[in-house]
């Protein structure tokens, strides 16, 4: 199953106590609303494929599902046995690591003390997931290996890899088979290396991603189980221009490959700095410059037309100066992830998820509307991710303008002074008019245009065909605010 942070911190709290614990314990301890909290736990058990992991009783609070809880390997310690899924991936990754050589199948399963016929049906997983890679599972005998593309066998890696919630790279180590303490030195000096040329920082994902392909490159070319195409493979014309437009990463990536050679004692073919160079032009570094003029026109192109497109499905008018520039930086790389085939990990993604449901929604719907049609493909919910931020971000520093009209028996007095209170606790709403009961059935029509909310002193009822109405005090009491706060969160979800 897949959950983020927040929901495993649920579970690790729920693991700990023997009976219910109240959503405000919870919330407490994670730093979020007890709202919040049942979220996550509807989230928790959507993704459960062992059926529901957190119960939850009125008066009582939430408990754990112990038993599901253990068939879910939620509670199997990793230093010392393995779930199903974790035995995959770890024998998956030593079989891609070997291709295309052969590897025993005593040799692969013995470390998890598992029967022929368990060992048999992750086989048979394996085969299955390397499907959508084009990569095919050949069995001889006792013996299994892995065979397909370079291109395609990274690919997998990357993928298998990429699965961990690691976000600093010093606690990765436990995360990548047979990588020693000289390996993640190395690594690590590498990437200083790239952050020293440009004097930029590179940020989580694009960290991880770059440490996971420099980490393949040494194991692969270690074993030596390097297809011999791969070393005589020669650059395109389309590839050549790349390079030079993007003359100052080549360098850097010159610099890493040639560092690597002098570190395994062997030559390495000059495709290795290309393919450096794309992760490189992939990542977002911020030494670049966000100037509009220096993007391509399919980028600046793809920009307006998601912002355009996620507008119309948020039902909102996005202006576009307030949001293009910072997107600019993160649809350039995304675009050459995407052509590369170069996928990235979204640790946030089930949190944004859950915080940002709607928008989310919104933007995949937007987002793959046009890759469809631009590209033939969809983009990943990784990917979507991503963007959602941006948007989420764009929507909570540019609220809807609420319209409200106050009305009173009178129209005067009272009417004023409860309009002085609105205003002063809730600055954002925009107070159309004071107005007398009569006043407003008279130009009933015309309000009900351009009002979205009536704030008023008297007993009104609204017809169905009318604006909600809420009903308060002339002094405004904390009891009142509280329930138009209420009224108009409401208001905000419909908007959205």
């Amino acid at each position: 199953m897949s959950i983020g942070e927040k929901e495993k911190a649920i579970l690790e709290i729920l693991s700990q106590e023997p009976g219910y614990l109240n959503s405000k314990d919870i919330a407490v301890k994670i730093g979020v609303s007890t709202r919040t909290i049942a979220r996550y736990v509807k989230q928790i058990n959507v993704e459960s494929d062992v059926g529901c992991l957190v119960i939850s009783e009125k008066g009582k609070g939430y408990a754990l599902n112990y038993d599901n809880y253990l068939k879910a390997g939620l509670g199997v310690s990793k230093g010392s046995n393995y779930s199903p899924v974790e035995r995959r991936n770890e024998i998956l990754l030593r079989m891609l690591f070997n291709s295309p050589k052969f590897t025993s199948t005593d040799t692969l399963f013995e470390p998890y003390f598992v029967s022929e016929t368990v060992s048999n049906m992750d086989l048979l997983s394996i085969k299955d997931k390397i499907n959508k890679y084009n990569l095919k599972l050949i069995r001889k005998n006792r013996r299994v290996k892995i065979s397909g593309l370079e291109s395609s066998i990274r690919q997998a890696i990357i993928e298998t890899i990429n699965k961990t919630n690691v976000i600093n790279l010093k606690d990765l180590k436990g995360e990548f088979p047979d990588l020693s303490s000289y390996d993640m030195e190395f690594i690590i000096r590498q990437l200083q290396v790239i952050e020293l040329n440009l004097n930029s920082t590179i940020p989580y994902p694009y960290n991880i991603n770059i440490f996971s392909h420099i980490y393949i490159l040494i194991n692969r070319y270690r074993k030596g189980v390097i297809d011999s195409k791969n070393e005589k493979e020669e650059l395109t014309t389309s590839e050549k221009k790349i390079i030079t437009i993007n003359a100052r990463l080549y360098e850097i990536a010159e610099k890493v490959i040639n560092n690597l050679e002098l570190y395994l004692h062997r030559y390495i073919p000059n495709i290795e700095k290309y393919y450096v160079l794309q992760y490189l032009i992939s990542s977002r570094l911020f030494s670049e410059s966000d100037d509009s003029t220096s993007y391509s026109k399919e980028v600046r192109s793809l920009t307006r037309n998601l912002i355009e497109e996620i507008g119309n499905e948020m039902n909102i008018t996005i202006r576009e100066s307030d949001i293009e520039n910072e997107l600019l930086g993160h649809i350039k790389p995304m675009l050459n992830r995407v052509s590369n085939h170069i996928n990235i990990r979204n640790k946030l993604l089930q949190d944004i998820k859950i915080e940002y449901t709607d928008t989310f929604e919104n933007v995949k719907r937007a987002t793959n509307k046009i890759f469809k049609k631009s590209y033939h493909q969809k983009l990943s919910d990784d990917e979507i991710g991503f963007l959602t931020l941006y948007f989420a971000k764009y929507i909570e520093q540019h609220p809807k303008k609420i319209n409200v009209l106050i009305m009173c028996a009178s129209g005067v007095g009272t009417s004023e002074l409860l309009k002085v209170k609105v205003k002063k606790y809730f600055p954002q709403l925009n107070i159309i008019d004071v107005v007398s009961l009569r006043q407003y059935e008279n130009n009933q029509k015309e309000f009900n245009q351009v009002i979205d909310l009536i704030i008023t002193t008297i007993g009104y009822k609204s017809k169905n065909d009318e604006k909600p109405v809420i009903l308060v005090n002339a002094m405004f009491t904390p009891n009142d605010q509280a329930r138009v706060e209420k009224l108009l969160k409401e208001l905000e979800k419909v908007g959205n």
